[in-house]
């Protein structure tokens, strides 16, 4: 009995290494399996990678060159106003020490000729639309029935006359007590 034990023993042991050879075979081979798939997963996650990114780069590439080239147009177009702007003042530098060389006391004295000569045109023109007023109030005195288109001129003339003495007036306080009107002044006449 105790060879039946001995041997039950030994065939017991020997399944027991048996399946404990064949559940290690099982696990080894699950073992590789799994790091042969994960051998697999992570190339077709750095193939992924290496795909996408160089997708990425290509995608983003062509925008940041535009981005570039537009950058350097506007600095050259930054640069040419600069240069404008330097033009134009160094222009408005030179005109404005242009006007300051101007003599002002050259101009004020053509200044006060040309207010002389309108003081006598106005005064011109008031002899004139007086001498228009003498003559058709003549006229008017000729023609019977014209009453009312001699009050209608009469009226425009004196408005014309008023507005020529207003005009006067102004140019001659204007240039002040230094140009006086000229002899003939009271050569207006109301009507």
């Amino acid at each position: 009995m105790a060879n039946q034990e001995n041997a039950e023993d030994g065939a017991s042991q020997e399944s027991v290494i048996e399946d404990l050879q064949g559940r290690s075979k099982t696990q080894l081979t699950v073992l590789f399996g799994a790091c042969a798939s994960t051998l697999v997963l992570l190339a077709c996650l750095g193939f992924t990678y290496i795909s996408l990114s160089g997708q990425i780069l290509s995608a983003t590439a062509e925008p940041l060159m535009e981005m570039k080239n537009l950058s350097g147009l506007v600095g050259e177009e930054y640069s040419n106003l600069t240069m404008a702007v330097e033009f134009y003042n160094h222009q408005m530098s030179s005109v404005e020490a242009r006007l300051d060389a101007i003599d002002p006391a050259v101009d004020q004295e053509k200044i006060q000729e040309l207010r002389a000569l309108l003081i006598s045109q106005e005064q011109d023109f008031q002899v004139f639309l007086n001498s228009a007023q003498d003559a058709m109030d003549g006229l008017s005195k000729m023609v019977s029935g014209s009453r009312s288109w001699r009050d209608d001129f009469i009226a425009k003339l004196n408005l014309a006359i008023t507005t020529s003495e207003a005009r006067k007036l102004a140019l001659e306080e204007a240039s002040g007590p230094a140009a006086s009107t000229p002899s003939g002044s009271d050569e207006t006449a109301a009507p």
